[in-house]
C-alpha cells in the first residue's frame, strides 16, 4: 500500500495528469476539506484545474501512518495561487488513503483552507502590483 500512495504523491507533485489518472480505480473518489465528494470522472478535470491555480504545488510527507484498510498521512502542502511568490502558502494537512488492486480508491483530505482561498483574492497582498 505505502508504495502505491508515495507514487501517487509523486505523481501529484510533478503534476502528472495522465498519471494520477492511470492511479486512480475506477471506484476512486477524492472527498475535499468540506466533505465534498467527487468521483474519478469528475477528477479528471478538477486535478487539472487544481494546478492550473497552484502550479506549485506540493505535498510533502512527514509521517506515514498505515492500518489494515487505509493510510493516514501527515504532512504538509504548498503552493502559490498562479505561481506568484505573493501568494504563497503553505499549510499543515492530512490525507486519509485507500488502496484497491494497487490503485487509489479514496483520496481525502483534511486541511484548513484559509490561506488558499485567501491566496485567491485580489488584492490582498501589497507585492501583486509587483506582479511577484
Amino acid at each position: 500500500m505505502k508504495k502505491t500512495v508515495l507514487a501517487f504523491i509523486e505523481a501529484i507533485n510533478e503534476q502528472n495528469v495522465p498519471r494520477i489518472i492511470q492511479m486512480m480505480a475506477e471506484d476512486f473518489y477524492f472527498i475535499d476539506t468540506y466533505g465534498h465528494k467527487e468521483n474519478k470522472e469528475q477528477m479528471k478535470t478538477g486535478w487539472q484545474g487544481y494546478f492550473n491555480w497552484f502550479p506549485d504545488y506540493v505535498i510533502e510527507v512527514e509521517e506515514y501512518i498505515e492500518a489494515e484498510k487505509c493510510s493516514i498521512i501527515i504532512g504538509k502542502a504548498s503552493a502559490s495561487y498562479k505561481g506568484k511568490k505573493s501568494r504563497y502558502w503553505q499549510i499543515p494537512a492530512c490525507w486519509k488513503v485507500a488502496v484497491k488492486n494497487n490503485q487509489i480508491q479514496r483520496w481525502q483530505v483534511f486541511c484548513d483552507s484559509k490561506k488558499q482561498l485567501d491566496s485567491m483574492q485580489t488584492p490582498i497582498f501589497e507585492n501583486e502590483q509587483k506582479g511577484e
